[in-house]
């Protein structure tokens, strides 16, 4: 499909893939290709390529059964910017949620609210996106290493709590290499997986924030090196632990509709999110 000045728009391919990790490369996010497979996989991806034929730019959307879906992955090579791109992007992939029936749902940073709110999204919950380095050391007796048996249960509360069945995200993050999820009495999970700068964690899930403290703590103490997590903002006990381990605030999220939000608080269980390009 042409667009403008000589560029166009094809689905991502495998053949792709470097390519837009390049793009997450230059702006410094921590997808892996695994992620870009993964997102395909449940959703729709597409790629602009300049005159060329390169891939300058990209973007996602991922619906969930439950009626709303994400946009995210929306990146344009530095070279490529100010050209209407990313603009071109969103309108795309909100037309591509709308036409099956989906709510467009995203997480904004701070200086993309604004661009946002003129395409018409109004805000809902605040996450903040904390980092840190995480040491090993001695996990509670009373939590245990994820495994097979333990996925039906993670997957259903996931799905309780975000308001959509992700067993197919849930399993894809608990089957890569370097993968770990934690579970406690069957009530509460988190998930660490690799990531390009540092482990990501989530989703955290958790009948209450000191229960969350207890999974994050875990998970803490089974990895050593640079970590991310995505926090909702209004858990603010899971917050003042997170400062009194020393890690620090990276950057904000305002989660965005273009419709009527969802609810992804979860009765109070919603800790981490899995990441702002899944929700």
């Amino acid at each position: 499909m042409a667009i403008t000045e000589g560029h166009t728009q094809t689905r991502l391919a495998e053949t792709d893939i470097d390519a837009v990790m390049a793009l997450v490369a230059e702006a410094g996010w921590n997808q892996v290709a695994e992620d870009w497979r993964l997102m395909a996989g449940i959703g729709d991806a597409v790629v602009l390529r300049d005159a060329g034929g390169a891939v300058c730019a990209s973007a996602l959307a991922l619906p969930y059964a439950a009626g709303f879906g994400w946009i995210s992955m929306v990146l344009v090579a530095k070279a490529s910017r100010r050209r209407g791109l990313a603009t071109h992007l969103l309108a795309d992939r909100v037309a591509w949620l709308k036409a099956r029936g989906a709510v467009p749902i995203l997480d904004a940073t701070e200086l993309g609210v604004p661009v946002y709110e003129q395409a018409g999204f109004t805000g809902g919950a605040r996450l903040s996106r904390w980092q840190g380095v995480a040491r090993p050391g001695k996990v509670r007796g009373d939590l245990r290493v994820a495994g097979p048996s333990d996925r039906a249960w993670i997957g259903a509360l996931d799905a309780e709590v975000f308001g959509a069945d992700r067993s197919r995200l849930i399993d894809d993050f608990l089957s890569r290499p370097g993968s770990t999820g934690l579970a406690l009495d069957d009530s509460g999970f988190v998930i660490a997986r690799r990531g390009r700068r540092a482990t990501q964690l989530g989703p955290l899930v958790a009948a209450s924030e000191p229960q969350a403290i207890a999974l994050l703590d875990a998970a803490l103490a089974s990895l050593d090196g640079p970590v991310f997590f995505d926090l909702f903002d209004a858990r603010g006990a899971l917050e003042a632990h997170v400062r009194a381990l020393g890690y620090e605030r990276q950057r904000g999220f305002l989660r965005m509709s273009l419709g009527e939000m969802p609810d992804f608080d979860g009765n109070g269980r919603a800790m981490l999110i899995a990441g702002p390009e899944y929700g």
